[in-house]
């Protein structure tokens, strides 16, 4: 099997920089906007890092190799390698492009039908082009309206990026060496250090993506 991305994502910024000033409490001209949407991007990066996936729709071709699949589990579907699905553009078997009413997918798990039922795919290769993943907020036509099949980003997949971005927008003017800092008759203060265990730098936001990490294999 073998995935690809023949169209990337309109846009990868996971959040806006209106969300993420408004949660954050940021005031409304510092950072500038301009600064919020590098940290933007950066989080963006980071989230898409940590869970190995692409967050945004993009578009797909990927190929089954038939014949080095067990014949029990194509009875359960070629299951594609990206999600959530949006819409499936063109399935060929051997270079023969299938009518759309001879498949269907159920989530993730493309099928063949035959008179109405799943039945195995025949031939040597399967090439499957489609369209996956969510609706962003950065996408503002399309999140206020979602296409037909699409869905919206989760929304605790744009809070965890917010909370990553909250790491470099309070810090600023912040000595980030600093671990705490006492005042003598005042108080005193420690910020969160990340660990040598921590892949992200705020561990709410990692335990949130995890949820969303898919599995790396050898």
């Amino acid at each position: 099997m073998s995935t690809s991305i023949i169209a990337p994502p309109a846009s990868t910024r996971l959040t806006t920089a209106t969300n993420a000033r408004g949660d954050l409490g940021l005031p409304a001209t510092a950072p500038t906007d301009a600064q919020l949407e590098r940290w933007i991007d950066q989080a963006s990066a980071q989230a898409s890092t940590f869970c190995r996936r692409v967050f945004g729709r993009a578009t797909y071709r990927e190929r089954f190799d038939l014949a080095n699949r067990c014949r029990d589990d194509l009875y359960l579907g070629l299951l594609l390698d990206a999600g959530p699905v949006v819409s499936i553009q063109a399935v060929a078997v051997d270079g023969l492009l299938l009518s759309p009413a001879t498949y269907e997918v159920d989530d993730r798990l493309l099928y063949r039908l035959q008179d109405g039922d799943r039945r195995a795919f025949h031939g040597r290769v399967v090439a499957v082009e489609y369209v996956a993943g969510w609706v962003l907020p950065s996408e503002a036509d399309d999140y206020a309206n979602p296409p037909v099949g699409a869905e919206k980003l989760p929304a605790d997949v744009e809070r965890a990026v917010i909370q990553l971005v909250g790491g470099p927008a309070f810090g600023l003017g912040r000595d980030p060496m600093v671990k705490s800092d006492d005042v003598e008759g005042v108080g005193s203060r420690s910020f969160y250090v990340q660990g040598a265990g921590a892949s992200l730098p705020h561990p709410e936001a990692e335990a949130t993506l995890s949820q969303y990490r898919r599995l790396a294999f050898a």
